[in-house]
């Protein structure tokens, strides 16, 4: 969690950065655009094609190389004097950055796979925190040391998460896969369980897509000053940070899919009163609220494909949900911008609630429907392990435990479903994972 939040802070340090590196420099503001998208573009390629490498006794390199990818990516922006080196340092930073966060997901679940959901809500309260003090650590820095010995320091205590990477004995970190899985996690898309996850994951990210490109702008036309835009992020961050484990805990025990949708029932009708709601303090309190949602409906989508693939897999498909929200951010970030400009935000927020809505609706509805018997890699129906979470029965090939109490989750490298994480009493089952 600590190292992971130190990698997600470096891959937001240069953001707060831009205005006195164009001054610097001569940078035009169109060529931030440019900067900031190399970024998400290498974060998704390393989600795909990287993230799958987790799965195949190759963790321990995807850490360490995310760490000093990371550390070089601030050193490049220490010395950066145009566009293209800044550019660089951002396709570095988000490689490593798309590299790390997939691997420590599919270690914690590995690690402990009854309490998947708490060791992922853990890991997600720890970026979402590095990512919230990141920036600030970075222009705090900036102001009192300048540029270069700020990216030194933070280099430096990124060598050390990769020191610590290439020398922790963790549970799982160098796992080597009974069967060679594919290079590329689209494979997993077989699965009706994983296509449900993925469109979970899609709906949680869609909102901080259009948030990205419209949020300083949204509470400065409510009378934000520039330290207060700054503040609303840190506001946000809190709430997730203490929820998410706690949420974490919930997708164990009732399933990941059920928390995730308790989580969307909590934040869209908050975006919805974005649209609405004048009152600059009013806004600001539903921000923490949604927060809150925000917390359970990640670190249940994140459960939810935890609990669709074997262990073998967690990698994979960890790295392929997280490709598919970081596209579906990135659209709702080109789209956000031009309506809330022409539309206003009376249509910008209710129109994103209503994409959200069609999204959880088609997983809810994919969900349901039972695996095809070839599914390689899939822990089995549905994707809300505890109960009948989809109202649908095991297939023919589910193989199910002598005595029904307690249920425990299976090995690593066993095809079955998922099973439940908690014993008849409610407390948390043995896992042999």
């Amino acid at each position: 969690m600590v190292a992971s939040a130190l990698v997600a802070g470096a891959s937001m340090a240069l953001f707060p950065l831009f205005p006195e590196l164009q001054a610097r420099h001569g940078i035009s503001t169109a060529s931030l655009g440019v900067i900031a998208a190399a970024g998400f573009l290498a974060t998704l390629v390393a989600e795909v094609a990287l993230a799958p490498l987790a799965d195949r006794g190759r963790a321990r390199h995807l850490l360490v190389g995310g760490a000093v990818a990371l550390a070089l990516s601030l050193g490049l922006i220490a010395v950066a004097d145009d566009v293209w080196t800044l550019t660089l340092s951002r396709i570095v930073g988000g490689l490593g950055y798309g590299s790390w966060l997939p691997a420590a997901s599919a270690l914690v679940v590995r690690a402990a796979p009854a309490r998947a959901g708490e060791q992922l809500g853990r890991l997600y309260a720890g970026e979402l925190l590095g990512l919230a003090i990141g920036p600030l650590l970075a222009a705090v820095g900036f102001g009192v040391i300048d540029l270069v010995p700020t990216m030194a320091i933070g280099a430096a205590a990124l060598l050390v998460a990769g020191v610590w990477a290439g020398r922790t004995t963790v549970p799982g970190i160098d796992h080597v896969p009974t069967t060679r899985p594919p290079r590329i996690a689209v494979d997993l898309l077989r699965s009706p369980a994983v296509r449900a996850a993925v469109l979970l994951t899609v709906a949680f990210w869609l909102p901080i897509g259009a948030y990205d490109a419209i949020w300083p702008r949204f509470i400065a036309d409510l009378g934000a000053s520039t330290a207060l835009v700054g503040v609303s992020y840190t506001l946000f961050a809190l709430p997730f940070v203490v929820v998410a484990p706690l949420a974490g805990r919930l997708s164990d025990r009732i399933g990941g899919a059920r928390a995730a949708v308790r989580g969307f029932s909590v934040l869209l009708p908050v975006v919805l009163a974005f649209g609405f709601v004048g009152q600059l303090w009013v806004v600001l309190g539903l921000g923490v609220v949604e927060s809150t949602g925000q917390a359970i409906a990640s670190t249940g989508a994140a459960a939810a494909m935890a609990q669709a693939v074997s262990s073998e897999r967690a990698g994979a498909g960890q790295g392929l949900a997280r490709a598919a929200g970081t596209l579906a951010a990135a659209l709702a970030a080109l789209v956000a911008a031009p309506i809330y400009d022409s539309l206003g935000r009376e249509v910008l927020f209710p129109a994103t609630v209503a994409v959200v809505v069609v999204v959880v609706a088609a997983a809810l509805l994919t969900g349901r429907r039972r695996p095809a018997r070839s599914d390689a890699g899939v822990a089995g129906p549905p994707i809300g392990v505890v109960g009948p979470s989809w109202n649908s029965a095991p297939t023919p090939t589910t193989t199910v435990p002598p005595d029904p109490a307690p249920i425990t989750m299976p090995p690593p490298g066993a095809t079955g479903p998922p099973t439940s994480p908690v014993s008849s009493t409610g407390e948390p089952a043995s896992s042999e994972g």
